[in-house]
């Protein structure tokens, strides 16, 4: 019995011990990270501060250079957003966008809206990639939102100028025909086709920006993450898969375009820009999906760096004379030439493996 006691209460004061020294039993659990949404995603060497510190000089960096300001605003927001924390994400919010809407304010580099617009996207970018969700529908609409908000920024600046989109457009076509001094027939309807062509696509040049602008954005969480070791699985370009509703968007396109003419005329011009433009933006879609294919084919088949150049260039000119790339891009959707596992929910940041089939 004696011995029995002494037994028990050896192994109560040992518990208390453990109870009260919690950090030997913290460091033999070798760094696992609870799963739920509640988990927090590994951190990487560089500590929140080093983070927002990156975001505000992105903000700043983003009221003369947009781009590049996207840039490292992705790679800082994706350290201060991979802890999942609601205080970061208002932290991050606060250091980017609070410099840019200063540095733009003062230096008149740019509009504040715009500068904005600009951070937004590379914090939402951040953000998505901090989390896994950046599947191509969520990437499809940060730059649809971006592509609007940059509009309304300038046909709203231009309103209140007293002026308007079509206002800007023609003087800037005077100012180019000027500047060539346009002096043969041939010349004038030349300049008169840009002026028509720029009236219509004139919404494309923000797309162009917005998409930029998304791209940089996501180099930026790339090389982030890489260097900080951080768990965010970047997508890669053989990934890439158009959702099949983008079919319907672009079937609902060409009836537009189709209706231009039988729709009363105080519509017809904008049916007309919105088709247009909606076509741009599913080209662009459907052409890098067939790019896809070829940087697919390039992997499977272990094409040499030359000729895999030769191929890719070849694909850009067949794209822009014959519009060949978007075609197959288009018809993958049907065919799926790469064997993706379609009909799975994923997005383009899982690294699943394909299943390829080589020659």
């Amino acid at each position: 019995m004696t011995v029995e006691k002494d037994t028990d209460e050896q192994t109560r004061a040992l518990a208390l011990w453990n109870a009260s020294n919690p950090k030997d039993n913290s460091s033999e659990q070798g760094g696992i990270v609870p799963a739920g949404d509640g988990a927090q995603a590994p951190r990487g060497r560089s500590s929140l501060v080093a983070g927002l510190v990156i975001c505000a000089l992105g903000g700043v960096i983003a009221a003369y250079i947009p781009m590049l300001g996207c840039f490292a605003i992705g790679c800082g927001a994706v350290i201060t957003l991979a802890a999942r924390s609601p205080l970061q994400s208002i932290a991050t919010l606060a250091c980017t966008l609070v410099p840019a809407a200063i540095v733009a304010a003062v230096a008149q580099v740019a509009t504040v809206p715009s500068v904005l617009v600009a951070c937004a996207i590379g914090i939402g970018t951040a953000w998505a990639s901090a989390r896994s969700r950046l599947s191509l529908s969520v990437a499809f609409a940060l730059i649809t939102c971006g592509t609007l908000a940059l509009i309304g920024v300038d046909v709203i600046q231009l309103q209140s100028m007293g002026s308007s989109m079509a206002d800007m457009i023609t003087q800037l076509v005077n100012v180019y025909a000027s500047g060539i001094g346009v002096s043969s027939v041939s010349a004038a309807t030349q300049v008169e086709t840009l002026r028509a062509t720029l009236q219509v696509y004139w919404p494309s040049a923000y797309l162009v920006v917005a998409l930029i602008e998304f791209l940089c954005a996501l180099l930026g969480v790339r090389a982030s993450a890489k260097r900080e070791d951080l768990r965010v699985t970047m997508p890669t370009l053989i990934e890439y898969d158009v959702p099949v509703w983008l079919v319907g968007v672009l079937v609902a396109d060409i009836l537009g375009l189709a209706a231009v003419g039988v729709v009363p005329q105080a519509y017809t011009n904008a049916v007309n820009m919105v088709s247009a433009n909606v076509l741009v933006a599913l080209r662009i879609a459907f052409a890098i999906q067939g790019f896809a294919i070829i940087a697919w084919l390039i992997q499977t088949r272990h094409v040499g760096a030359f000729a895999g150049a030769c191929t890719i260039v070849a694909g850009l000119f067949l794209e822009d004379q014959f519009y060949v790339m978007t075609i197959v891009g288009l018809v993958d959707v049907w065919k799926n030439f790469r064997h993706l596992p379609r009909g799975v929910k994923t997005t383009i940041q899982s690294n699943t493996d394909q299943d390829q089939k080589s020659a």
